[in-house]
């Protein structure tokens, strides 16, 4: 008798991003942001990638990934848009960019994925 297996999407690029997400909501203090508007910007959208990195772990729908993409989008032009200090702005450049980056992967590696017969 075959035995059927739950198998959640639980990417480790999921994990990444709540990892990121929660980088995002302690990087003002660690690295000492100064602008007000930096720090806000780094809390709302390190909420955001944990929210989606949760949901994403309940059930993979390729436009959550999307969503990433476009907030790692955002992470990374934000710094000229806010007037972020350097340290700031490095720091969201880099997290910007892991996100899209980590984005683009698993809407690739979906693509790619043969589905099981049953």
């Amino acid at each position: 008798m075959a035995t059927n297996s739950l198998s959640l999407p639980r990417h480790w690029e999921d994990w990444i991003g709540v990892l990121l997400g929660f980088w995002l909501l302690a990087s003002p203090m660690v690295l000492s942001y100064g602008a007000m508007e930096a720090t806000q910007n780094a809390f709302a959208v390190g909420a955001l990638l944990i929210v989606i990195g949760v949901v994403e772990l309940s059930f993979f729908r390729v436009w959550e990934e999307w969503l990433n993409v476009v907030l790692g989008a955002w992470l990374a032009v934000s710094p000229w848009v806010l007037g972020a200090t350097e340290t700031a702005s490095a720091n969201l450049v880099i997290v910007g960019l892991l996100v899209m980056a980590l984005a683009f992967y698993e809407i690739w590696d979906e693509s790619t994925r043969v589905p099981h017969s049953a």
